[in-house]
């Protein structure tokens, strides 16, 4: 296949780019992050009175029933509603428990838990390891203060970090330049967004202005997905110098069919795994086009799949 041909976006700011550090973090964050641990939970021999004094005495909604580590269903507030309408209520949790219960996992992203909460409405979920372990319960609530909790902390370290610049900052401060080299894995879904974690620091670590630091977070965070999905590996370069940060991704194949249509949003063709996982939702190109002053890729078959995208420094702030 010939090489596609390249896609390009001139500068030009608007509220649509820009990204919000609850943003950054709901794609950084993992479920684990936020759930409370461990859960509250009852056997399958104990009855639905004691697991409605249960639910009262710790102001919860749902009790995931187990036995030994394994979930085998869970209690909800409306099944205890309905035992004591019926007059059941002494049964024990087994006889009425729903048995088909939807999980997440703790390595989930947030924006993975926020699209599942939002898809079937539950007020919480019980959390899975990679051994089928109940290990927490998550809910929206729970994510929301992890969320603040995060961005206590970023505001915190923004202002010490701020102390430090202003006492170490030179006049030629931005005259040097910066290189991130990192090799990107098939598959390494632990480890995605490492890359763009160290250069929103490198960026912070420069006094780069915050909306610049979370629009280049987002295009190599978006870059390093989608070598980890969709190719046999690659790698990530960043170079920051005064004027820009500029991002570059090469993989190794197979190459992007139609790239005009992969830059449609939501269009992916990413398997059941990632998407399992949080991945794959068909924003990745979207995302780093809406995030990128200038924007170039070029896809074959034969030599795979290069992307380059620049974002400007327009001015030097103060962290936040």
């Amino acid at each position: 296949m010939s090489s596609a041909p390249a896609t390009e976006r001139t500068p030009g700011a608007s509220d649509a780019r820009k990204v919000s550090v609850a943003q950054i973090l709901v794609y950084e964050l993992r479920v684990r992050d936020a759930m409370t641990q461990p859960a509250i939970t009852a056997a399958p021999g104990d009855t639905l009175r004691s697991i409605q004094h249960l639910m009262k005495a710790q102001r919860i909604s749902g009790v995931p029933i187990t036995d030994g580590g394994a979930l085998l269903g869970i209690v909800s507030i409306e099944d205890i509603i309905w035992a004591l309408d019926k007059g059941y209520i002494d049964d024990p949790a087994e006889q009425h428990m729903a048995r088909s219960v939807i999980t997440l996992r703790d390595y989930f992203t947030l924006v993975r838990a926020v699209a599942e909460f939002d898809r079937h409405e539950f007020g919480r979920f019980p959390v899975l390891d990679s051994n089928d372990h109940l290990v927490g319960v998550i809910t929206r609530g729970d994510i929301t203060t992890c969320l603040m909790q995060h961005l206590e902390r970023r505001a915190e370290e923004a202002l010490a970090h701020e102390a430090e610049l202003r006492a170490a900052r030179t006049a030629d401060r931005t005259a040097h330049r910066v290189v991130v080299r990192a090799p990107v894995r098939t598959g390494d879904y632990d480890n995605a967004g490492k890359v763009s974690q160290r250069i929103r620091q490198l960026l912070r670590d420069r006094g780069i202005d915050p909306e610049i630091r979370r629009r280049a977070a987002v295009v190599a965070y978006e870059a390093e997905t989608n070598i980890i999905i969709h190719s046999l590996g690659g790698e990530i370069l960043a170079l920051i110098d005064p004027e820009k940060i500029v991002i570059e991704a090469v993989d190794t194949g197979p190459g992007i069919e139609n790239i005009d249509q992969a830059m449609q949003e939501g269009w992916s063709t990413a398997g059941r795994l990632p998407r399992e996982l949080g991945f794959g939702a068909g924003m990745g190109l979207p995302n780093i086009k809406r995030c990128s002053d200038k924007l170039e890729i070029t896809s074959d078959n034969e030599h795979g799949t290069r992307l380059h995208a620049e974002v400007l420094i327009k001015k030097a702030g103060t962290t936040s």
